[in-house]
């Protein structure tokens, strides 16, 4: 299967997954289940699967200089979304994304280790400048969503993975990299968060894109160590794995303080 028809299966049936666990436990977990490499996996796997080992392996560098335009897409929309109107604040964060990743892989280019530690403290950043997540409203506040809500979600993200896909076969390995970390699946969830649920449940999703990223940066370091030294399928095995476990504490935080509030709501 091509990685073309392979987006067209796969990438639907996850932004509706992200999309009904955003629904039933808040912005804030449909945002870090976003943020996991849920197409940049994928991606790496067909480049290394159809180009090689050693291709796969450089994009995972250019991967990584991506993750850092994605960061600064994320602190753009921070910054901006208080202060403008869903579509300039969003229209600002994609330009940062471009102008990161000009700026990243087109000028600097600082290699998988250098470009590690300026996502980490970026992403940190992008964390602590979230509020706090206000978590999922009570079943009777929630707005019901339209019939058009999902289909749209799933076009929005499907539509985005088949741009990519289509370029990145003659870009090479270091820009088939660097459009692997596009935000595919939490951008169409980051607009329709603000549109749907207001300026909180939007960032609650980027605090959690934020938080995934931690992962998927492991996943990019992983696959460049592991490729070449150890079989595809394990390598990749223990790239999921590695990625997964940064993540997994995030996961574990946020549910103590989900039930900590339910218990603090609860009438004595």
């Amino acid at each position: 299967m091509s990685l073309i028809a392979a987006k067209i299966a796969i990438t639907p049936a996850l932004m509706w997954a992200v999309s009904a666990a955003a629904r039933r436990w808040g912005s804030l977990v449909g945002g870090l289940l976003s943020g996991l490499p849920l197409t940049s996996a994928p991606i790496s796997i067909y480049l290394a699967l159809e180009q090689g080992k050693t291709f796969a392996a450089d994009a995972a560098v250019g991967s990584a200089e991506g993750l850092g335009a994605v960061t600064l897409c994320y602190l753009a929309y921070v910054v901006c979304a208080p202060r403008m109107g869903p579509v300039a604040a969003l229209c600002a964060a994609l330009s940062a994304f471009v102008l990161g990743g000009l700026v990243l892989h087109g000028l600097i280019r600082p290699g998988l280790w250098l470009a590690a530690a300026i996502d980490l403290p970026a992403m940190a950043l992008v964390v602590a400048l979230c509020p706090p997540p206000a978590g999922p409203a009570p079943a009777g506040a929630r707005p019901i969503p339209p019939r058009w809500d999902m289909p749209a979600r799933l076009a929005a993200a499907t539509a985005l993975v088949l741009l990519v896909s289509n370029l990145a076969p003659y870009l090479g390995s270091g820009l088939s990299g660097l459009l692997a970390p596009i935000p595919i699946i939490s951008w169409p969830l980051i607009a329709f968060a603000r549109f749907q649920d207001g300026v909180r449940a939007s960032l609650d999703v980027v605090r959690g894109s934020a938080q995934g990223a931690f992962g998927v940066l492991a996943f990019y370091g992983c696959v460049h160590l592991s490729l070449g030294q150890t079989g595809l399928v394990t390598a990749y095995a223990v790239s999921i794995a590695v990625s997964a476990a940064c993540v997994l504490p995030w996961l574990i935080v946020g549910r103590r303080r989900r039930a900590k509030r339910s218990a603090a709501a609860r009438p004595a």
